[in-house]
């Protein structure tokens, strides 16, 4: 009886040990700027028509699905095109912004659970908040 407590026990604190690994935090719009202003990379992961047609200012389109013939695909290589942006170093603070951060809930915790520890996402996104806060943008 004593072993079977101590086993489920041990199982206890290995889940609750075991979380998913998760990105950062969520951050405004604001904070975004504030933090973009001082060399923090800002990535948009919409896709290249959403971009096109407005941005933030300075931000780097990184599709996280690209649009073929109207359906949403994943982009099998996000993680290695945002690799390669940082020179693999996985510790470079980075913020993910889309539409609404859907998207970048999802790629900052594919981020996160490939060794990035700095990732942060915008909350509400660009609509929402980037556009609604009055931040500085740029179109095609």
């Amino acid at each position: 009886m004593i072993k079977k407590v101590l086993i489920l026990m041990l199982l206890t604190i290995s889940c609750a040990f075991s979380q998913d690994t998760e990105y950062k935090a969520d951050i405004t719009a604001r904070e975004a700027y504030e933090m973009q202003k001082r060399g923090v990379i800002l990535i948009d992961v919409r896709t290249k028509k959403e971009y096109d047609f407005m941005r933030p200012v300075n931000a780097i389109l990184i599709e996280s699905y690209f649009e073929i013939e109207g359906q949403r695909v994943f982009n099998e290589n996000f993680v290695s095109q945002v690799e390669d942006l940082v020179k693999m170093d996985l510790s470079k603070e980075i913020i993910l912004i889309c539409r609404s951060s859907s998207r970048t809930k999802e790629v900052a915790n594919l981020l996160a659970k490939n060794g990035f520890s700095n990732v942060y996402n915008v909350k509400n996104g660009f609509v929402y908040d980037w556009v609604k806060a009055n931040l500085p943008t740029q179109k095609q």
